[in-house]
């Protein structure tokens, strides 16, 4: 039996719209068949990304709903697996997997910009515990997360790349404000995080005390991974939903884009169907239209291509950058005024103007596209990195600490 035919069975006899959403995540995560490239020991079956693939065609032709998406399974339970302890593959993968847990990550800082190594945020020993205070900002979800990742310096006597460690932290706790921030789609996806004397375990590093950087490279080399394809995922778009919904209800929900963001709309797929849905009734005969169509399916089958055969991050997300930019330009110049209109004016009810008006966040997020161009020069090129006097100094040692 291959793997279609296996998980199509499977989704046939227990798919019921009318489970609630939190029992029915809980169902698929510990049948395996919710996140089947996972381990077999950890909520999955132990089979390659082609071969997941197939789990979620089948999934998709049943018509059943999918495990949770977002940062806690596309991001973190990636970085666990590479980097553990098995201590807190244990200790948080369980509520990721069945969607009870929400995460985000606590990486951007207001003073070291693209210098992500750069970061303020100071973590001091307090027995079996770490007191973080500092400042985060961009934090995607922050305002609906239950826990986080933190880069925070937990020595500052060694190298800035050196002396940073990535722990867990509990974003419901005294000493964690989050603050949201207002983007041009009138959504608040992102926020500013402040922590004044918020408290982390020791042993919630991953990775191990001062081995933060690796252990953040995996999860940003995972996120431009994903930013490569252009896709979600791979699961549902879920952000913050009551798990006694009836899972049905949530489907209809997504599948209609209630309350989906901007954001939400960039980073997935689905830009490429908002656009198209917008030009349905637009004459395909205008030679100019035909021509940007055909450039817009060309970035999207090359884009397709390389995250396919994984050949390099950072070109698929320049690529995925492009698109996005790509699709705003035909969207508006294919509707023409009509496209600037929002909400219920528009003739898709604002669905595209959200997708047009973060396009250019996508050359932002996740590291911008020059910080990508540096990457594809100095490590697939070998060209010479920039110069930098500060090489080699402590942190402490830097000019304005």
């Amino acid at each position: 039996m291959t793997v279609y035919d296996e998980a199509h069975e499977w989704y046939s006899a227990h798919w019921d719209a009318e489970m609630p959403v939190g029992d029915w995540w809980r169902l698929i995560s510990e049948s395996g068949w919710g996140y089947p490239f996972w381990p077999a020991d950890r909520f999955g079956r132990g089979l390659s990304h082609l071969e997941a693939t197939e789990a979620d065609r089948a999934r998709d032709d049943v018509g059943a709903f999918g495990p949770p998406n977002g940062v806690a399974v596309t991001l973190v339970a990636p970085t666990l697996f590479e980097h553990g302890p098995d201590l807190l593959l244990d200790r948080y993968l369980p509520k990721i997997a069945t969607g009870e847990e929400l995460w985000c990550q606590l990486f951007s800082e207001p003073g070291a910009g693209s210098d992500l190594a750069g970061l303020r945020t100071t973590a001091e020993r307090d027995g079996d515990e770490w007191i973080i205070n500092g400042q985060k900002v961009w934090t995607t979800a922050a305002h609906t997360a239950d826990r986080a990742v933190v880069m925070a310096r937990t020595d500052p006597g060694v190298t800035k790349h050196q002396g940073i460690s990535f722990f867990c932290i509990d974003m419901g706790q005294p000493g964690v404000e989050v603050r949201p921030l207002r983007d041009m789609t009138g959504d608040c996806e992102f926020n500013e995080v402040f922590m004044d004397n918020a408290r982390v375990r020791h042993d919630d590093a991953i990775g191990g005390l001062n081995n933060g950087w690796r252990a953040a490279m995996t999860m940003l080399a995972v996120e431009r991974e994903l930013d490569a394809v252009g896709h979600d995922g791979g699961g549902d778009v879920v952000n913050d939903v009551d798990l006694s919904t009836p899972v049905g209800v949530v489907q209809h929900s997504q599948a209609t884009s209630t309350g989906i963001s901007g954001f939400s709309y960039t980073t997935g797929a689905m830009k490429d169907q908002v656009v198209r849905s917008l030009l349905d009734d637009e004459d395909r005969t205008d030679p100019l239209l035909r021509q940007a169509l055909a450039n817009a399916h060309i970035e999207r089958v090359v884009l397709d291509w390389n995250g396919a055969r994984q050949v390099n991050p950072s070109l698929g997300k320049l690529g995925n950058s492009l698109l996005c930019r790509t699709l705003r330009d035909l969207g508006f110049s294919g509707k023409g005024m009509p496209a600037q209109l929002g909400r219920d004016d528009q003739p898709d009810g604002g669905h595209f103007l959200k997708t047009a008006l973060f396009a250019q966040g996508m050359a932002i997020a996740g590291g911008t596209d020059e910080i990508q161009r540096n990457l594809i020069g100095e490590r697939e090129l070998g060209l010479p990195k920039e110069p930098d006097p500060t090489r080699g100094l402590a942190f402490s040692e830097l000019p304005d600490q």
